[in-house]
């Protein structure tokens, strides 16, 4: 019975040392960025949500459709995600690029938007390591989106 715990403990400690080590690991690298104009596709399908191209995959999210002024709607898209606990790392004309950071961990995740001249927001959240993300970029951009319902009227 002892060895069975100890085996089990040293399997647990693994782990954690394990994910210490993949949170280490995500603090490095940054978001894609646009191409041509665009956000990028998704790498993974488990870790990463897109909306530039709606193609049935299981990873596509609806973009969100706003009114009003863009310039307006891109200072309330700014003060919304830092208010969801977003770092902005990087702001050019219609795109923002911000960082989450888990808690226990410290896994980064990027988060991507980019403003269309058709009054459409446009998402790209990805996990930077790890193969699931357990569905945190879908949830991130899914409580962004009611954020800016309250705000975008």
């Amino acid at each position: 019975m002892n060895k069975i715990l100890i085996i089990l403990t040293a399997i647990v400690v693994v782990i954690v040392i394990a994910f210490f080590v993949l949170g280490v690991m995500s603090k490095t690298g940054h978001a894609p960025g646009l191409k041509q104009g665009k956000l990028q596709a998704c790498t993974s399908i488990e870790n990463c949500v897109f909306s530039e191209i709606i193609d049935g995959v299981d990873n596509n999210i609806q973009p969100f459709a706003f009114n009003g002024d863009k310039a307006v709607f891109l200072t309330q898209l700014k003060t919304s995600v830092e208010s969801m606990g977003g770092k902005i790392v990087n702001i050019e004309d219609d795109y923002i690029a911000a960082t989450f950071t888990s808690g226990i961990f410290g896994f980064v995740d990027d988060l991507e938007l980019r403003v269309s001249d058709d009054n459409l927001l446009h998402f790209r959240s990805a996990s930077r390591v790890g193969k699931s993300d357990l569905g945190a970029n879908k949830k991130r951009v899914e409580a962004l989106k009611l954020l800016l319902q309250g705000t975008a009227k």
